[in-house]
């Protein structure tokens, strides 16, 4: 049961103001009830947290013959001393559930119980929070003695680990890009469930269906993680798989699927998968794309096939990182150059061409997009603004209804591309944040 305090930094009185509510925060994990000595395990802590920013920490304690190393810290400063691990935030991250990952690193010979307890500490309106984890109870032994803590004699009558099926499908769509899909008939299965493919070198992942798992990639490795599966018999997830480079021979995707049973941690194989197996079906992809409509082909200058996703940072605006996003396809119409000093947002950039018709498809962006060769970049944007002010406003509102990776203000000075700050110099206008 998740029980919470406050307290209060004025002196003078115990007056409550503003009482957070925080029925929504909770703290979730995987923990075996049972680990064998000598064993590594691999252990998931989700916080949800909902909106809370700024200061946290999460802390937990665990028994002797247990040393943790941590494994995704989600930037957050780790230690683990004296049986407690620590991880705190400066500013704790936006999105509304942190996965923090660790190895549970069983000392050899060594027997014992204990109990895991953890707290998620949090400073809301100049209050200190704390929500705690129900202690939960482990047994350290050899593995010859498993005892279930839990009363029942198995994890599951219904559930039969012999009968689970893993699936997994790979789709080419074209431009070294590939749908994964894994499909589970899980056969009654309860609670803690994990899928994790390893991610081939120079690949990228992003989620497309979660089937309200937790999605992470954790050392190279993409994550869907259930502390309490869906109840549907069958379940799908999948992710577009990326390749920065053509997809060379002997490229493999391996993975497993993860569950406890009976309070041991169990796993199953997937089938190793070679990629260059679906190399053709791709090349076949790109040549069979429908033509472009009489408006798209008005828009497109060249066409050029390729296949490098790239992520960059710039430093044109004060206080704001600069990203771009995404890649693969064909050039666009570029505009004229206009005269004396506007502002457009930029949406993405690489270093290869991209279409404009894909990009809008993939974002579900409906106005225009110039295209501009800048740099050796490929760079697109949208709007004209004669005031910064303006732009910012338009970059907030993308940040808030799509999913471009990190839009931000760039400044042109009768078409050439200039800094923000030079922009705001000429112009005599203010800049902001």
């Amino acid at each position: 049961m998740i029980k919470y305090l406050f307290l209060l930094f004025s002196t003078l009185s115990f007056t409550i103001v503003n009482v957070f509510d925080l029925n929504d925060v909770e703290i979730t994990h995987n923990i075996p009830d049972y680990l064998v000595a000598g064993k590594v395990y691999d252990v998931d802590i989700v916080v949800k947290k909902g909106s809370i920013g700024g200061f946290a920490k999460f802390q937990m304690e665990v028994p002797d013959g247990i040393n943790v190393r941590a494994i995704e810290t989600r930037n957050s400063s780790f230690t683990f001393k004296s049986n407690i691990v620590k991880n705190i935030w400066m500013s704790v991250p936006e999105e509304s559930e942190i996965l923090l990952s660790y190895k549970f690193e069983i000392a050899q010979n060594f027997q014992g119980n204990g109990n895991i307890t953890s707290q998620f500490v949090f400073i809301k309106d100049n209050e200190r929070y704390s929500v705690e984890m129900e202690s939960h109870k482990v047994i350290v032994g050899d593995g010859s003695d498993i005892v279930l803590t839990t009363g029942q004699e198995l994890n599951d009558q219904n559930f039969n680990p012999n009968k689970l099926k893993i699936d997994r499908n790979i789709k080419a769509l074209g431009h070294n890009e590939f749908e994964v899909s894994i499909i589970i008939e899980k056969d009654g299965l309860e609670g803690f469930a994990k899928v994790q493919d390893i991610l081939p070198e120079g690949f990228e992942a992003t989620p497309m269906n979660t089937s309200k798992s937790v999605f992470s990639i954790v050392e190279d490795k993409v994550k869907f993680i259930w502390f309490n599966i869906p109840p549907e018999e069958i379940i799908e997830v999948s992710y577009l798989l990326i390749s920065q480079y053509p997809v060379s021979e002997g490229t493999k995707l391996n993975g497993s699927f993860n569950f406890l049973y009976n309070d041991e941690a169990r796993m199953i194989e997937l089938p190793e998968e070679k990629l260059i197996d679906y190399v053709e079906d791709s090349k076949q992809l790109a040549q069979t794309d429908v033509e472009p409509t009489q408006t798209e082909q008005n828009e497109i200058e060249t066409t050029t096939v390729v296949a490098v996703p790239v992520l960059i940072t710039e430093d044109e605006e004060p206080k704001d990182e600069e990203q771009a996003e995404l890649i693969v396809e064909e050039i666009t119409h570029i505009s004229d150059p206009m005269s004396d000093i506007f502002y457009r947002v930029q949406l993405a950039a690489g270093r290869r061409n991209v279409s404009l018709t894909y990009i809008k498809k993939k974002h579900g962006f409906s106005d225009e997009i110039f295209l501009e060769n800048h740099q050796g970049w490929y760079k697109y944007t949208t709007g004209n603004y004669p005031e910064y002010v303006y732009a910012r406003d338009r970059r907030e509102n993308i940040k808030r209804l799509y999913k471009f990776n990190g839009p931000f203000v760039t400044a042109y000075n009768a078409g050439e591309r200039i800094t923000v700050q030079e922009a705001l110099l000429i112009s005599k206008q203010k800049w902001v944040k």
